[in-house]
């Protein structure tokens, strides 16, 4: 055996590993596709309040408003709280004129979201009143049984936990973007959360849609990172409480339809789960040995998701690369390392084809196994979620899920990028384009 020989083998080796310890992903996201758990309907209406964040939201605060409004829900048991953070425009006044109690946050060192939430919880009075707070975002709709499902969901679990919901895309006929979208907040709810739900693993928050026991926030919100959301789920899960997932509760969300909007957005969630990951990372790993945590697969299975799985495969790859360049040295020809090709060998299908075959065939045939991997994903979003894209044009959705592996491959470059820029919060314009 050569020295190319030894380094392949030690990263199969280690990819192996790599593979089993995030193999629950694909377990969760089968159980997602063939089983969503539903809640018995409750009589009981809880009491909550609604919070809504807008840094310039004049064109489409009143469309959220007039969407709850417009619910199924008893209207005295929904209290709206605007918060007007940092607003130049006419956010404030629209809002006020709907009924909604406005909180005016103007203080520029207030440059997140998990800032105006924790400016807000300051400012609103008997929390403990509440049963508890609903997040929304200022461009989000909610469908007309959106409260009450949610609200199965909440008393279902005695009050006591965070309840996620389906994340759908308001736009998904605007654009191949808007529908991409829609596959990839698809795969996080109907295959992870609505997977793990179903072996009572905690999921995650993602951006907004969700309630949280008003006994939770009686000591405010503090988590003020520019993710605050992974940054609360992460910290939930260290605590020993749930964050549940109701996929019959559906609420809508703008997303961008231009690729710089898009990257820009994704790049602040890139970097904030960064920032995050190295903050989390081994507090969830050292509470896996403790005994005081009874949930282990909900740490073990946020700690793989702060361990920044795409991160790793950039690492593992560039790390074998150099490596096999130090081939010269031991005889071996750099071509022989990277562009020998053996016609006797599958190295499409042969997992030991790394012994026999130019790496560079190798780095194709997992490329091509991350496209085929992405579209099985898509697939088995689009069978779960049959009925929430039922009736949207089917041209968007086809080209969607023919790009989709592209829209997740754009995670590598990303999070590559995320590791080095600094990375502010911006607003995503919303109901303008």
């Amino acid at each position: 055996m050569n020295y190319v020989n030894i380094i392949n083998l030690i990263f199969l080796i280690i990819s192996s590993l790599f593979t089993i310890y995030i193999f629950h992903f694909l377990f969760f996201g089968i159980s997602g596709v063939v089983h969503k758990r539903k809640y018995p309907k409750s009589e009981e209406k809880c009491r909550y309040g609604i919070i809504i964040p807008c840094k310039d939201e004049e064109n489409v605060v009143s469309r959220l408003i007039q969407s709850i409004k417009s619910s199924n829900y008893p209207q005295d048991k929904l209290d709206i709280f605007v918060i007007a953070h940092n607003c130049i425009d006419k956010t404030a006044e629209i809002a006020k004129s709907l009924g909604a109690k406005v909180i005016v946050c103007n203080d520029k060192s207030s440059d997140t979201l998990g800032k105006a939430y924790n400016y807000a919880f300051k400012h609103i009075d008997s929390i403990t009143s509440y049963d508890g707070f609903i997040f929304l975002n200022a461009d989000n709709t909610v469908g007309k049984d959106y409260f009450d499902k949610l609200n199965d969901a909440f008393i279902y679990y005695k009050k006591k936990d965070t309840i996620s919901t389906f994340r759908h895309s308001l736009n998904i006929d605007k654009g191949v973007l808007p529908a991409a979208y829609g596959l990839y907040f698809g795969t996080s709810c109907l295959l992870c959360f609505s997977g793990r739900n179903n072996f009572n693993v905690s999921g995650r928050i993602t951006g907004c849609g969700f309630a949280v026991p008003a006994s939770d926030l009686v000591n405010g919100w503090n988590y003020l990172s520019v993710t605050e959301d992974v940054e609360f789920s992460a910290d939930r899960i260290l605590n020993n409480k749930h964050i549940r997932y109701c996929d019959e509760a559906t609420f809508y969300d703008e997303q961008p339809r231009k690729l710089k909007l898009m990257w820009n957005q994704r790049l602040r969630w890139a970097k904030g789960q960064n920032i995050i990951s190295r903050k989390y990372f081994f507090k969830l790993l050292k509470a896996l040995f403790l005994k005081e945590h009874k949930n282990k697969m909900s740490l073990y299975a946020s700690m793989t998701f702060h361990s920044l799985p795409t991160l790793v495969v950039i690492f593992m790859t560039l790390t074998q690369v150099l490596l096999l360049l130090l081939s010269p040295i031991f005889g071996i020809s750099i071509y022989d390392v990277f562009l020998y090709w053996n016609p006797d060998v599958n190295w499409f299908t042969n997992i030991f084809a790394s012994f026999n075959t130019g790496f560079l065939f190798i780095l194709l045939r997992n490329i091509a196994f991350f496209f085929i991997g992405s579209h099985l994903t898509a697939t088995g979003v689009l069978i779960a979620g049959r009925k929430k894209y039922k009736g949207y044009k089917i041209s968007n959705i086809i080209l969607a899920y023919l790009l989709f592996p592209l829209f997740l491959g754009l995670q590598f470059p990303l999070d590559l990028v995320a590791m080095f820029k600094k990375v502010k919060w911006q607003k995503i314009p919303h109901g303008v384009e």
